[in-house]
């Protein structure tokens, strides 16, 4: 890849930006019950763009509460909706800003990223070559990264807009199993694509066009309590729920990972105090899958294994003393509710835009190396006569995502914005193809 740079990009301006983002509380309601500064940073975001780039706010505003009838929907952005009112909604605005006239999906290159972030607070700092906050590379750091490669392809070809329209999302609902069913999915829908559409993820400097989606199954029991001067005489949830983890993982983890999807038995929870019996309780499990047959195979093998393993819990502790009653009664009291299931993958080629981005220099994620996609809001954007990837600095993994000490150093960024930057300086040559397809249509 060419990185000819007279200066560099990601200047201290932007580190001021990313460090004012950073500050900003943008934890998503899906995490925590709680509103958010989400719109805040999304304007402080905007205000700069403006004065760098000459963006304009073309949308910022919350998603529609409609949006809860639709099936694709989550259980838990339902449920999570229905407890906080209007202020789940409020707090959560979408905004698009648009550079250059308004164009058709043809002519139009898209970027989006998310503001939101998962929960989990430390302190924001930074040394001069790492930047330590949560958003930090997930997906505040990339987000101002991409923004200082487009102000430095503006003054490098002040006519870039002559040939296409940059438009970027910055959108709500990525984190917390909400799934971008009222972020990027709105978007989308209300036209908001390209020819071209990056989603700014930490793919590790290489980019994938297809990836896994996740189906989330709740396991839930809801029983009697008791005193653990009584325990035979309330139902154990406890007991119920760790068997059912443990014979779902057994009987799911090597079909679900041969078939190239992935299972992660997730959070298990009844109580917390030492002295009674838990009669209610519940269990999540997460599953990726790479094809919509592919899901709509692991439901089925899911529900299978649950409904046999609910027999086998009864069969075994049916005649042990302090057990009996939830033996007895495990079918009554037990049931697997799907919390998201359906949903659709990344899966989209396209052999000029490949060939484009390879003589840039950007790394196609091949075909084999699917288990290191991750799923994201990406599974929105495919539509007919465009193309979507994922490319981002920085690792989930490696760079702390999700976790107490998230960061991405300033070389990423740069390296990020050099890379946005070359795109769009290349990216004419097929905008002015395309217009001129168009002229002759």
């Amino acid at each position: 890849m060419d990185t000819t740079c007279t200066s560099r990009l990601f200047s201290s301006d932007y580190e001021a930006l990313l460090l004012e983002l950073l500050e900003y509380h943008t934890v998503s309601p899906m995490e925590t019950g709680q509103p958010s500064l989400l719109a805040e940073a999304q304007q402080c975001y905007a205000s700069f763009a403006a004065a760098r780039t000459g963006a304009q706010i073309v949308v910022h505003s919350s998603p529609d509460p409609a949006l809860l009838i639709g099936e694709e929907v989550p259980l838990s952005v339902k449920e999570r909706a229905s407890r906080m009112g209007s202020t789940f909604w409020s707090s959560q605005p979408n905004l698009v800003l648009r550079i250059g006239p308004q164009r058709p999906p043809a002519q139009t290159l898209v970027f989006n990223f998310h503001m939101d972030t998962v929960d989990g607070s430390f302190p924001v700092s930074y040394d001069g070559e790492t930047f330590i906050g949560r958003g930090a590379v997930d997906m505040k750091g990339p987000g101002v990264a991409l923004l200082a490669g487009i102000e430095a392809a503006l003054q490098d070809k002040p006519g870039l807009l002559d040939s296409y329209s940059i438009v970027i999302q910055c959108v709500s609902g990525e984190e917390g199993g909400a799934m971008g069913v009222y972020g990027t999915k709105v978007l989308i829908d209300q036209g908001w694509y390209g020819r071209l559409n990056v989603f700014a993820e930490p793919s590790n400097g290489v980019y994938f066009d297809n990836s896994t989606t996740s189906m989330t199954a709740r396991i839930v029991v809801e029983g009697k309590d008791a005193t653990d001067d009584a325990p035979h005489s309330g139902h154990n949830a406890t007991l119920l729920l760790g068997y059912l983890a443990q014979q779902l993982f057994a009987a799911l983890s090597v079909p679900i990972t041969e078939a190239g999807g992935k299972m992660c038995l997730a959070g298990l929870h009844t109580g917390q105090m030492h002295n009674k019996v838990y009669g209610s309780g519940q269990l999540l499990m997460n599953f990726a899958y790479l094809s919509t047959e592919a899901g709509q195979q692991f439901r089925l093998w899911i529900e299978d294994a649950f409904a046999d393993a609910v027999h086998r819990f009864s069969d075994t502790f049916s005649t042990i003393d302090g057990s009996a009653l939830t033996a007895k009664d495990a079918e009554q009291i037990c049931r697997l509710e799907w919390v998201k299931q359906g949903l659709p993958v990344l899966n989209n080629r396209d052999e000029s835009l490949e060939h484009f981005l390879a003589a840039l220099g950007l790394e196609r994620s091949l075909d084999d190396h699917l288990h290191e996609t991750f799923t994201c809001d990406a599974m929105w954007a495919q539509r007919e006569g465009c193309y979507t990837i994922v490319y981002g600095p920085g690792s989930l993994e490696k760079n702390l995502a999700h976790a107490d000490g998230e960061w991405i150093t300033r070389q990423q960024l740069e390296e990020y914005a050099v890379s946005i930057r070359h795109l769009l300086l290349s990216y004419v040559t097929i905008a002015q193809d395309q217009s001129v397809k168009e002229t002759i249509a």
